[in-house]
C-alpha cells in the first residue's frame, strides 16, 4: 500500500530520477500470498541501506529493505512478520 502523497513521491523523483515510476510499478506488483498465515499484504525484500532503497521503503508497504545480506526470503508477510520464498503449485 502506499504510504506517501503525490507531492512526496514527486520530491523523491527530484533527488532519484526514476523513483516514481518504480515505486509506482512495485505497487501495482501482483505478489504471492504469505504461506505462513495466508496475508495478502506481502512485499518483495530488498537488501542494502542506500537513500533510493530505503525512499522506496518509506513509500510503500510492498518493498521491505533488511540492511544486510543474505535475504532470508524472497517475500515478506507485512502481516505475521515471515519472511518466504515463491512456493510453487503444481
Amino acid at each position: 500500500m502506499l504510504q506517501v502523497s503525490e507531492k512526496a513521491l514527486d520530491h523523491f523523483e527530484k533527488r532519484y530520477r526514476g523513483i516514481k515510476s518504480r515505486i509506482l510499478a512495485c505497487e501495482a506488483e501482483e505478489l504471492p500470498t504469505c504461506p505462513v498465515c495466508g496475508g495478502i499484504d506481502t512485499a518483495t525484500v530488498g537488501v542494502g541501506i542506500v537513500g533510493r532503497a530505503m525512499h522506496m521503503s518509506m513509500a510503500t508497504t510492498k518493498y521491505f529493505l533488511i540492511p544486510n545480506g543474505p535475504k532470508p526470503g524472497e517475500f515478506y508477510c507485512n502481516a505475521c512478520k515471515e519472511f518466504f520464498d515463491r512456493v510453487e503449485t503444481e
